[in-house]
């Protein structure tokens, strides 16, 4: 998990890509039947909000993974599991629905 949070620290600093690619690939455009935006391969929470947050999640049966990536208040979620999805996914929407908003 310490590898996530090193990928998500890194990409927030604007260590992997510059600030202007980094909002480029993290934002969303396209809306989604959730009401989410689909970006660059993440998936767009809350814009314009204090709780914005960015992530990717997936699996097959027998795994299922999330990660969700909040930049303006430094929270990141990670949840891996060994069970078919949306078992990681559930325990991520408990924990981001329970988040002190900063």
């Amino acid at each position: 998990m310490e590898d996530f949070l090193r990928f998500a620290n890194a990409l927030t600093n604007n260590k992997l890509l510059n600030a202007q690619n980094t909002e480029l690939l993290t934002t969303g455009k396209v809306a989604t039947p959730r009401g989410d935006k689909y970006a660059f391969g993440f998936m767009d929470n809350g814009a314009g909000t204090a709780m914005r947050h960015f992530g990717h999640g997936g699996g097959a049966p027998g795994m299922n993974g999330e990660l969700q990536i909040f930049p303006q208040t430094g929270y990141v979620i990670v949840v891996l599991s060994n069970l078919d999805p949306p078992a990681a996914s559930r325990v991520s929407d408990f924990i981001v629905n329970r988040l002190p908003a900063n």
